[in-house]
């Protein structure tokens, strides 16, 4: 089948899937803390449940040069969840302190962009790219995070790394999950959801928000992972 046939029904899936998910967002109550942290769960036991169906070959196969294999996408997913958790650490912290103001990230300190800007040039969007998040609702930003509409570069802080292990990664997956949950689940101060962190392409979040994100997150990239397994030339 020509790639482009084969293109045109994933797109029109993942449109499909972001219309749902958005109307779902809009429409749905907002999680608290402690049910966001089960959605993380059930997200990771997801996402380790895939990696127990392939073999150490077909984790570090990779469909073309330059894409990432399943092996460094579950890399991918293990160090974003560290550098988010210490963005979680840094808001319990000013709650415990009674603040209720905003950190500021930069594009320099989180380098994400859009995949077509580099992110050199991503930085000369930073100002309006904030003006036009404090308009643009959680819900469309959290779509916009899990079904993979646009393209996006990760932050640097987030690549993968070389001389991976599939056994080492669940490994450390679980690890991960449980040293998130073990933050989370700790006693919390009363205005926990007051303090924010203002990103210019994530926008401005508080801590369950945050944790929104990230399982939107998780949850793109396990379709990668679905669709890497389905790609030509997969390892049997």
């Amino acid at each position: 089948m020509p790639e482009n046939n084969r293109q045109a029904p994933s797109a029109a899936r993942a449109i499909d899937g972001a219309v749902t998910g958005l109307l779902q967002g809009l429409l749905s109550a907002p999680g608290n803390l402690a049910s966001e942290v089960e959605r993380l769960h059930a997200v990771r036991e997801e996402t380790l449940g895939l990696l127990g169906e392939v073999s150490a070959e077909q984790a570090l196969w990779s469909p073309r040069r330059g894409a990432w294999s399943i092996a460094q996408i579950a890399d991918h997913l293990l160090r974003s969840e560290e550098l988010y958790r210490d963005q979680f650490r840094r808001l319990i912290q000013m709650a415990r302190e009674g603040k209720s103001s905003s950190i500021e990230l930069s594009l320099r300190e989180v380098n994400t962009s859009i995949a077509a800007i580099p992110r050199d040039v991503m930085r000369l969007f930073e100002v309006p790219m904030r003006m036009f998040n404090l308009f643009l609702p959680h819900a469309v930003r959290e779509t916009l995070v899990r079904y993979p509409l646009v393209s996006a570069l990760n932050p640097g802080v987030s690549d993968p790394r070389p001389g991976l292990s599939l056994e080492k990664l669940k490994q450390d997956l679980a690890a991960a999950l449980t040293q998130t949950e073990s933050l989370l689940r700790a006693p919390m101060p009363p205005n926990i959801e007051r303090p924010t962190i203002v990103h210019p392409l994530l926008g401005k979040n508080n801590l369950p928000q945050l944790l929104r994100i990230l399982i939107a997150h998780e949850e793109r990239h396990q379709g990668q992972i679905a669709g890497i397994r389905t790609s030509a030339g997969f390892p049997n």
